[in-house]
């Protein structure tokens, strides 16, 4: 087989690698097995917390390994720490324990972060193809939330089984992942990594730009606020479906229904609400994840359990708006970095806030948690926009 022929397999490999780390089975019940372990929902988004917090260092070793020993090699020990995470996971019975687990599956998750990325964009430049890079890694993220509502399905009656098992048949599926890994070919060509690995040049010089530039700071903030409290959100429907009474079996297809809405939304609506709403579309989607929260709260029922597909819908919907508008603001030479920084605050704001929105939810109850998370997300909105009016007042 000649060298191209193989780097052609890559692409299709590639497909399957991606789409078997994405299928998450033990999803749709997460909450309920930690439960099931005698974790309260402060234990629950500690672990979290500490999950973000160790994808945030781990990035900076992970990188420069990618870097030094090849995309491939980084590849496949992202999924090898996968499978020893998720099947540690499953066999796992305390917090510590659990913590462990986060931490090994934070790696696994640096180590692949980014460098997949790399990896496709190296193979296709092999070939003379790197224009056909947006193309094929669309077709592979939306293949891969498509293994994404099927692991939600599988969870589901998985779950109503045995909710540990999740995890296990998770590890399995990474371990496939691994095995595809191992079959990768080698490429010629060695590209820089799309995700910078030097953090203190990260910060410094996002820092900079982002000082002297008012409105990529706005874009920072509004993204780093959106998403981090939304996403803090995706906790809560499980033991929301628990108190409706709703039988685990059905978790999986409700969970499938949000990927397949957020899926549609990222593909056909994203540049409609841009185009329709412009600026005012931070407006909506700010008033939108609070009316969600609130109506959540205040009026359990079966009937609002939809208003839950809003929150990935957002979460992926907020950060290309917000990616589109700040590289039409900044040097394309530091497009990755402003990039990068975005995500950091985000990270820290999610680490920050989450364990505390855990404690409110084990002394008050999901509802007024998820009402509590609707203020907070009001408040800092109201603080943000008034930011903005104030510095288009200044600069008029």
């Amino acid at each position: 087989m000649d060298n191209d022929a193989r780097l052609e397999g890559n692409i299709k490999k590639y497909y399957l690698f991606e789409a078997f780390n994405s299928l998450a089975f033990f999803f749709p019940v997460i909450v309920l097995f930690w439960q099931s372990k005698g974790l309260n929902m402060t234990q629950i988004f500690t672990l979290q917390s500490i999950y973000a917090i160790g994808a945030l260092i781990l990035e900076l070793p992970t990188g420069g390994f990618a870097d030094y020993f090849g995309k491939k090699i980084s590849l496949i020990f992202g999924s090898l720490f996968f499978s020893i995470g998720l099947f540690w996971y499953g066999l796992s019975s305390h917090f510590w324990q659990f913590a462990i687990g986060e931490l090994t599956i934070a790696a696994g998750m640096a180590f692949i972060s980014g460098a997949d990325r790399a990896f496709i964009h190296q193979t296709l430049k092999s070939l003379g193809k790197d224009k056909d890079f947006n193309k094929t890694e669309g077709g592979v993220r939306a293949l891969s939330q498509i293994f994404q509502a099927l692991g939600n399905i599988g969870g589901g009656f998985i779950g109503s089984v045995s909710l540990g098992l999740t995890l296990i048949a998770t590890g399995i599926s990474t371990f496939i992942a691994l095995i595809v890994g191992f079959s990768f070919s080698n490429t010629e060509n060695e590209l820089p990594r799309e995700e910078k690995t030097n953090y203190l040049r990260i910060i410094k010089e996002s820092v900079q730009i982002v000082k002297s530039n008012s409105k990529v700071l706005w874009l920072t903030l509004y993204f780093a606020t959106i998403n981090s409290l939304v996403f803090a959100a995706y906790w809560f429907p499980q033991p929301y479906f628990q108190m409706l009474k709703v039988p685990i079996v059905y978790f999986g297809f409700i969970f499938a229904s949000f990927s397949l809405f957020s899926a549609y939304c990222s593909k056909f609506l994203t540049y409609k609400i841009d185009l329709w709403l412009k600026d005012k579309a931070f407006v909506v989607i700010g008033l939108l994840a609070i009316f969600s929260m609130f109506i959540l709260g205040a009026f359990p029922s079966i009937f609002v359990i939809p208003l839950f597909s809003i929150f990935s819908m957002i979460v992926v919907v907020n950060q290309t708006l917000i990616s589109g508008k700040t590289l039409t603001l900044i040097p394309p030479e530091r497009a990755a970095t402003i990039l990068s920084f975005q995500s950091l605050v985000r990270r820290l704001i999610y680490a920050l806030f989450i364990p505390f929105l855990g404690m409110i939810s084990d002394r008050f109850g999901i509802r007024i948690a998820l009402q509590f998370n609707a203020l907070i997300l009001g408040l800092l909105l109201m603080i943000l926009f008034a930011f903005k009016r104030f510095n288009q007042t200044k600069a008029g």
